[in-house]
């Protein structure tokens, strides 16, 4: 029997492939619930209070996505056309999570029709005139959002979202052209929590899935060095092999829980992702992170080298945009430093309409949210306010919303409903100012109007 493998390398093997594990993991509950990679999935309803699925749900923009294998081929991906004042973002991911190019507001590329999505290695037929996508993995994918005014709105999405496509080459050279899946307007939602058995639990599945993954996911030459120190746990760049070695194998499958156990422990304690380099911004009670960045708008967000940074990331924010596309600043304080409650006080916070968290393009909004993160039922069916929403200004041009339980006596257009408990508000940019990346932007201040 050998020695046993030191915890630290095992710590850094997890960290490195983790993101790999959970791109394969959001593959599985993506076509467990919707559809097939390489299909697109359009998703037709705003989210709502009954939206079990993930935390902090998203209610200003609808989805169209797809995972993506690339093993057999690539794919053509049919762009939509889109009204120059409306804000949108198809960002595509790899499967180390990276956005390797972005298209829409931000970056300007938006030209709409087919472009050719392509593995790393594709050395193929690529169609007069038609634009290339290569990706850095054969494994990824897309997450499109389309900013929606409004219920009244989402048939003009609907018919964006229908103008897209995605299918083989061979398919689309005969015309043919592929599926779109729709959630059903009926279909209950998982519950937060719902997962693909196994990878978490279990480390054994957790490196079997590594083992899938890694035949279609070239090493970076940056990487190189600090990957092919894991070869004495089984991991090469062709894949994953079991230790025989018994302290080997049990070091490394233990050293796996460990690592879940500290990507836990970061993401419920701030100053510990502090001390580990990830950057959280602070201002007039809220909270926000700015990970990676893209200040030259290129369509690229690249974690470079910080496994750990990158790892945390996908632990609780899969899809994380770059923060010059969107941010979304937290608080769960009023000016006082207390937890908001809605049977306990009234609220106001102003927005400041001279001096907006968002460039014009982009939009900002504020939801509601209860303390597991899900967004309130209220008679109103209203989440959030935003800039698109019909709001009444203050004789100075602000924007003042009120935040309580009970409803207000007077004009209605500018409350926001909470819950008869405590909750938290998200404040989000999208297309934020400089300030709000830099975090010296003064996001409105809790105040208590009774």
């Amino acid at each position: 029997m050998g020695e046993p493998v030191d915890q630290q390398l095992i710590l850094d093997a997890f960290l490195y492939v983790q993101p790999l594990v959970e791109t394969r993991r959001q593959h599985r509950m993506h076509n467990a619930r919707f559809g097939p990679d390489n299909a697109l999935t359009a998703f037709r309803h705003l989210l709502d209070d009954t939206v079990r699925t993930v935390p902090s749900p998203n209610s200003d923009t609808l989805y169209t996505a797809f995972g993506y294998t690339l093993a057999d081929g690539p794919l053509v991906v049919v762009f939509p056309e889109v009204e120059p004042d409306r804000y949108y973002v198809l960002p595509f991911y790899d499967a180390f999570t990276n956005v390797y190019a972005s298209y829409g507001t931000r970056t300007g590329k938006s030209e709409p029709g087919p472009h050719l999505l392509v593995g790393p290695r594709y050395e193929g037929e690529v169609p007069d005139g038609m634009p290339v996508i290569q990706s850095p993995t054969e494994c990824g994918a897309m997450l499109g959002r389309f900013l929606v005014y409004g219920p009244d709105d989402l048939s003009t999405i609907h018919a964006i979202q229908d103008s897209m496509s995605v299918t083989t080459l061979a398919d689309w050279k005969a015309g043919k052209r592929g599926i779109t899946y729709t959630e059903a307007g009926d279909r209950s939602w998982p519950e937060r929590g719902s997962t693909v058995p196994g990878v978490k639990a279990d480390p054994v599945e957790f490196w079997k899935a590594v083992g899938e993954m890694m035949p279609g996911t070239p090493i970076p030459e940056r990487d190189r060095a600090h990957f092919d120190r894991f070869a004495e746990l089984g991991l090469t760049r062709d894949g994953f092999t079991e230790p025989t070695d018994p302290a080997v194998r049990d070091g490394l499958y233990q050293g796996t829980l460990d690592g879940w156990q500290f990507l836990t422990d970061m993401g419920a304690d701030q100053s510990k992702a502090e001390q580990l380099g990830v950057h959280f911004l602070h201002r007039n009670g809220w909270d926000w992170s700015a990970v990676g960045g893209d200040p030259d708008n290129t369509g690229v967000r690249d974690y470079g080298t910080d496994y750990t940074l990158r790892a945390w990331v996908n632990l609780l924010y899969y899809g994380m945009l770059p923060p010059e596309e969107a941010l979304y600043p937290t608080t769960f304080y009023d000016e006082h430093g207390e937890r908001m409650n809605g049977a306990a006080h009234t609220y106001t916070l102003t927005v400041d309409t001279a001096n907006l968290p968002n460039h014009p393009a982009g939009f900002w909004s504020v939801t509601m949210y209860d303390l597991d993160g899900y967004l309130v039922p209220n008679d109103l069916h209203r989440f959030k306010i935003s800039s698109h929403s019909e709001l009444r200004a203050d004789p100075d041009g602000n924007i003042t919303i009120t935040v309580s339980h009970a409803e207000p006596t007077d004009d209605k257009a500018n409350w926001l409903p909470a819950p008869a408990t405590e909750f938290y508000l998200m404040f989000r940019a999208y297309l934020p100012v400089t300030a709000v990346v830099d975090g010296t932007y003064p996001f409105p201040i809790i105040r208590r109007a009774s």
